[in-house]
């Protein structure tokens, strides 16, 4: 479908989802509406399965995560997936099973990451002993780790079966691409694992980097990404200059409703645009983008929220500097 296609298809599931009860807040309605664009399903339909998981969820669950709007988006997820909320707990649960109490304290969200990754990524199985070897060998030094992106990563590629020292050296090949341009080398890491990820050659990813890095000059709606991290994503994920622009022209088309923190409207956009491409949005990759777009969405309202209220009691007191 065109892009204009998956806007209105997109804008109806937003609306199937505000029309009922209960509901999300609005950040995690449009998140789960775009996980469902690839569903041909009557919205409304679509919504209903999206309630009758998060419903399990939050009955089984109680205060366990995933919690608040990312239970919302782990059924929307399930439900785009055909994944019975069973399926996703028992996986939850032989996680926690397979390690001791140290290790299972270390699983991001008690696990619910990986479970819903793993889940998504193998249609048979769920390959808790693959993700387990995987994910000790990608697990980086203790003052710069980072569970929720370790587990992610390590679940999607033992979903697929991927080999952990293969692994490694196609993140050690594409990060020294990465490190030799000095546009790119903050972003060294972040290029590595993602290379590795999409199985993506990483001279043709800086190339298509340095085009849209250059585009900045000439297209005034992309000096908006001032930070250059977005920019690595997308040439990793094979989109160019017009792929940016389309893409910019999605988020100022987005309703009012789409907030700009945490830059949801610029992920959200992404998530429209890329809605189908083969080997971008399948599966756990396309899990994977919307979880974390959720992620900053709601830690970004957390924070202003926290700061909102400071400020109003520190006015309310009349104290200053």
């Amino acid at each position: 479908m065109s892009d204009a296609d998956n806007l209105a298809r997109l804008e109806a599931l937003y609306e199937a989802f505000r029309e009922g009860r209960p509901r999300p807040e609005k950040v995690a309605c449009w998140l789960s509406a775009a996980c469902l664009l690839m569903r041909e399903d009557d919205p409304d339909a679509l919504v209903a399965q999206v309630r009758d998981r998060q419903a399990a969820l939050k009955s089984e669950l109680g205060w366990r995560s995933p919690t608040g709007a990312l239970r919302w988006l782990y059924a929307a997820m399930m439900t785009q997936n055909d994944i019975p909320v069973e399926r996703f707990l028992a996986a939850r649960a032989a996680l926690q099973d397979h390690v001791g109490w140290f290790e299972r304290a270390s699983l991001h969200a008690g696990g619910a990451r990986a479970a819903l990754m793993l889940c998504v990524g193998s249609s048979e199985d769920t390959p808790i002993e693959r993700f387990l070897a995987m994910r000790e060998a990608l697990q980086p030094p203790w003052w710069r780790a980072s569970a929720s992106v370790t587990d992610t990563y390590a679940a999607i590629h033992a979903a697929r079966g991927d080999d952990p020292a293969e692994v490694l050296a196609l993140r050690e090949a594409a990060e020294a691409v990465f490190r030799a341009n000095p546009r790119s080398r903050g972003h060294t890491r972040d290029g590595g694992k993602m290379c590795a990820l999409l199985k993506a050659d990483p001279h043709e990813a800086m190339a298509r980097f340095e085009a849209l890095d250059a585009a900045r000059q000439t297209h005034k709606a992309l000096r908006r990404h001032a930070f250059r991290q977005r920019f690595v994503q997308w040439a990793i994920q094979g989109l160019g200059v017009d792929d940016a622009l389309a893409i910019e022209t999605l988020r100022q088309a987005l309703p009012n409703s789409v907030t700009s923190m945490g830059g949801e409207r610029t992920a959200l956009a992404h998530l429209v645009h890329t809605a189908g491409w083969s080997g971008l949005q399948d599966g756990a990759l396309s899990a994977m983008d919307a979880v974390i777009a959720a992620q900053t969405a709601v830690m970004v309202s957390v924070i202003t929220a926290s700061s909102v209220a400071v400020t109003a009691s520190s006015s309310s007191s009349g104290s200053g500097a």
